[in-house]
């Protein structure tokens, strides 16, 4: 065999081995960063589950989100253990109300509480969850309040422009809400769960790994938490841009791209 058959064997190997799955360029998580002047201390309530199984467990995932937060740089996390002395404290089974959101946050003594319901829950293949987020914090000096609009049907037809500014500008309303449900036949989904899995495995076969996302429901709920962190995150850089007085430009510099 000639040194150019040699070559030309070893090129066709390599040329295979590249097209092997799990063999390409990973694709890499982003790294979440708080848009935040200073540090910031956040709280997650055990989420209430609203779907329809029983299997849903709001406390773990609750800390899977408080992991999530835990990693977001300029952001500390409270134990969720801590949010439930807290509740227990004051007698509090659940938050049941946006009162109840306020109260315990002050209590905590947090920047931000994050307040959430499990919106589905279907552990069978193919696996769906999903998730709603409100998120409870003090406007900070200068911030503007978001607008309540359902204060508007609260007035007199004839007599709007006299509302007063506390109903239209509740200080109880959260400052920022997310949902989404994920499903695992989603062809998307299952491009966000390359990059989540990846360096994540133990097995050492990252195409194993990815897998295993899609086919055990507690890797699945990590996955949806870090998804729905990150998407909050996301949302509070656009609050935060909107309501400081940015131009556009500034704007779309500061605000990180979408997960």
């Amino acid at each position: 065999m000639t040194s150019k058959q040699v070559w030309l064997i070893l090129a066709v190997v390599f040329a295979a081995l590249a097209i092997l799955p799990g063999c390409g360029p990973r694709p890499t998580e982003q790294h979440l960063v708080s848009p935040y002047n200073g540090r910031q201390v956040w709280a997650v309530v055990p989420l209430r589950n609203e779907s329809a199984s029983r299997y849903a467990d709001g406390y773990r995932i609750a800390d899977e989100l408080a992991v999530v937060f835990e990693k977001v740089e300029g952001i500390d996390v409270l134990p969720v253990n801590r949010v439930l002395q807290a509740m227990q404290g004051l007698g509090m089974e659940a938050v049941r109300s946006r009162e109840d959101a306020i109260r315990l946050r002050e209590v905590l003594g947090v920047d931000a509480l994050i307040v959430g319901t499990v919106t589905s829950y279907e552990p069978y293949d193919p696996m769906r969850m999903g998730l709603a987020l409100d998120l409870y914090a003090a406007p900070a000096d200068g911030e503007q309040q978001a607008m309540d609009i359902r204060g508007l049907s609260w007035a007199p037809t004839s007599d709007a422009a006299g509302i007063e500014r506390q109903t239209l500008y509740r200080h109880d309303q959260p400052v920022t809400t997310v949902s989404a449900v994920f499903s695992a036949a989603s062809p998307a989904v299952r491009d966000r769960i390359d990059a989540f899995a990846f360096g994540r495995g133990t097995s050492g076969n990252w195409d194993h790994d990815r897998r295993l996302y899609t086919l055990n429901m507690n890797l699945f709920s990590e996955f949806v938490s870090h998804e729905m962190g990150s998407h909050l995150v996301w949302a509070e850089w656009k609050r935060f841009a909107r309501n400081h007085e940015t131009s556009p430009q500034e704007r779309q510099a500061s605000t990180p791209t979408a997960p």
